[in-house]
């Protein structure tokens, strides 16, 4: 049973090839329509050369100066930073200082071995020590250290 429908562009009769989907006798007829649905949502009276254009002036930008209370401000922020972070450092995650690194140096300075406690003691009963020099643990019978 074949229906004709009407054309919702140019009002001619046609037999649709798909049912419901088809709403146009030709593309020609779908195109057109399409062109003159989008044209009525256009402004009235408006042409495309009397289109809006954006605001093209433009202001200089504005210079920025250093004054006095900004350099005072950022000071002040700059301090209290500092002193904030000291208080909530522990002594252990502070960084190393000059005499800190002195220290280390006297510590190190005439020793040529130091012994390794987390090792165990091999089968002969000699305990593992580091030899600074060479970088290598060693197996030896020494004297106790004296600062552990």
């Amino acid at each position: 049973m074949k229906t004709t429908q009407i054309c919702r562009h140019c009002g001619g009769d046609y037999t649709p090839k798909r049912r419901g989907a088809q709403k146009f006798c030709s593309n020609s007829c779908r195109s057109r329509h399409w062109y003159l649905k989008q044209d009525k949502t256009k402004l009235p009276g408006t042409t495309p050369s009397q289109e809006i254009a954006p605001d093209t002036s433009v202001t200089p930008p504005k210079k920025d100066s250093v004054n006095l209370a900004g350099v005072g401000n950022a000071a002040i922020g700059s301090i209290t930073a500092d002193i904030v972070q000291k208080f909530f450092t522990s002594k252990d995650n502070q960084p190393a200082t000059k005499k800190d690194l002195e220290e280390l140096k006297s510590f190190f300075a005439g020793k040529k071995y130091f012994p390794i406690h987390n090792l165990p003691v091999d089968v002969s009963g000699r305990k593992p020590y580091y030899n600074i020099e060479t970088g290598h643990v060693e197996y030896l019978y020494l004297a106790p250290f004296e600062g552990s």
